[in-house]
């Protein structure tokens, strides 16, 4: 079985998807955020069905060195209700993911949330109150989002957008590191996860691991420069996506 879904990968496939990782685990890194809405859309240009899964499984690795490496900025008061909702999200989302996968408009449905997400992470909220209620329902809304799409980024950069970029980095990478877990173990549950989204993981964990470790000597940079061009790009190959479910390219 192995080699069967090794010969059907092509290396152009592979550098591309290497790229696409490289560059998504870097922004994970640097913004707290990021890995799904760009690695989502482009990966499901390539293989749609690498959706939620792969996502998710890689998600874990993207987020977990920088989590301990801002493991002291983690403000718990924040974290707690925003992993508590996240958890039930998941829950709520493990079937729908099921669903999704098997509905033959997985390009339609991921492009589409994807331009939800990217628009919700551009709203501007002058005042959101850092409470129990409003962490524990942007930690669920990721929840959903992340489990069904791989994709939960977007409201966990709402409740956040006025804080402290280092509590930002602490909290979600920690937050993303324990709830993509989650998301997969649920995902197995929901029979949802292949075997050979497993094998595509490994095969794009160095170039993911590199940009962990790299992120970090271009966060002043990238953090002013970059962040706009990523939302543009990110906004682009979702809409690509969703006109390939349609049918029009």
């Amino acid at each position: 079985m192995i080699e069967i879904f090794l010969a059907q990968i092509t290396f152009p496939e592979v550098l591309l998807a290497c790229i696409i990782v490289f560059i998504a685990s870097s922004a994970q890194s640097m913004f707290g955020m990021g890995w799904g809405m760009i690695a989502a859309p482009f990966l499901a240009l390539l293989d749609p069905y690498l959706i939620p899964s792969t996502i998710v499984f890689l998600g874990f690795f993207a987020a977990l060195y920088p989590s301990i490496r801002y493991f002291r900025d983690i403000h718990w008061k924040t974290f707690k209700p925003s992993m508590g909702g996240r958890i039930f999200g998941s829950i709520l989302a493990g079937w729908i993911a099921a669903y999704v996968v098997a509905s033959g408009k997985i390009e339609i449905i991921i492009g589409s949330v994807l331009l939800i997400s990217i628009l919700i992470s551009v709203i501007t909220i002058k005042s959101i109150t850092q409470n129990f209620r409003n962490h524990f329902i942007a930690g669920t809304a990721s929840g959903v989002l992340g489990t069904i799409v791989g994709v939960g980024g977007a409201p966990m950069g709402i409740i956040y957008q006025n804080e402290d970029p280092s509590i930002v980095r602490a909290n979600n990478n920690l937050f993303f590191t324990l709830g993509s877990f989650i998301s997969f173990i649920i995902l197995i549950l929901a029979d949802v996860i292949k075997f050979y989204h497993i094998i595509y993981g490994f095969l794009m964990l160095p170039p993911l691991l590199l940009a962990s470790y790299t992120s970090r000597f271009l966060l002043t940079y990238a953090s002013k420069i970059l962040k706009p061009y990523i939302l543009s790009i990110c906004s682009l190959s979702s809409l690509l996506l969703v006109l390939r479910g349609l049918g029009y390219i």
